[in-house]
């Protein structure tokens, strides 16, 4: 390499443009332009290309409006990978820094789906992300009770309520099974008062009935079935 061509070589990487995967001029020192450039690397699927750009967005440009669209395309790149503990975290963050933000509403639902998409169909699984869930989509129904996602947030909720509930009753059946029907009994109450309009309750119904009657038969020293 000639020394004038090291020389322009240097010159270049001082600039501070540079090219973008979507073949644009860049200028790292415009959050607009760095901003824009990774919306062009999330519609190209290079989802971990845009998070960087976005966070650098973010931390370069606190006090710009673009910091606040960077914190929540993050969160929806997250989602976009289906890593939805990440994607909640990142609404949540996003909601708790611009809570008066036109789009706090939307960050608010996102992280209750997040959670709720989170949860495992098996429920003899941690239900951790359920529990995350309810108490998210709540705080979005209370918060925004006209916006627009709410009939979404309620059918989301009754899904998620349904899934604790089959979780009560499947750690109930266990009980039952097993004879401890005092255990048993307490798991199918709490199915009956915590979550009445879960789809549990008339089966928990039926056991609480046979599990008393079992309890009653112990207390009178009557051998169990």
């Amino acid at each position: 390499m000639t020394q004038r061509a090291a020389f322009c070589l240097i010159f270049l990487m001082g600039l501070p443009h540079f090219w973008g995967c979507s073949g644009k001029p860049v200028d790292e020192n415009n959050p607009q332009s760095l901003y824009e450039d990774a919306e062009a690397d999330v519609k190209s699927d290079r989802y971990q290309m845009a998070i960087e750009k976005l966070r650098t967005v973010k931390n370069k440009f606190p006090y710009s409006s673009y910091s606040a669209k960077a914190q929540l395309k993050i969160a929806d790149v997250y989602f976009m990978q289906e890593a939805f503990i990440e994607a909640a975290a990142s609404y949540e963050g996003f909601r708790d820094l611009y809570p008066k933000h036109e789009e706090a509403p939307y960050a608010s639902f996102r992280a209750g789906e997040s959670y709720a998409k989170d949860v495992p169909t098996n429920v003899a699984r941690d239900l951790s992300s359920a529990i995350k869930a309810q108490e998210s989509i709540k705080e979005y129904i209370a918060r925004y009770p006209t916006h627009g996602r709410v009939e979404d947030a309620k059918k989301l909720l009754a899904e998620v309520r349904n899934q604790l509930a089959h979780k009560e009753f499947y750690i109930a059946e266990f009980y039952f099974k097993q004879k401890k029907f005092s255990s048993a009994k307490g798991r199918y109450l709490r199915v009956v008062e915590t979550y009445p309009d879960s789809k549990f309750v008339e089966d928990s119904q039926k056991k609480i009935a046979i599990a008393t009657s079992e309890i009653e038969k112990e207390v009178a020293g009557e051998p169990k079935k």
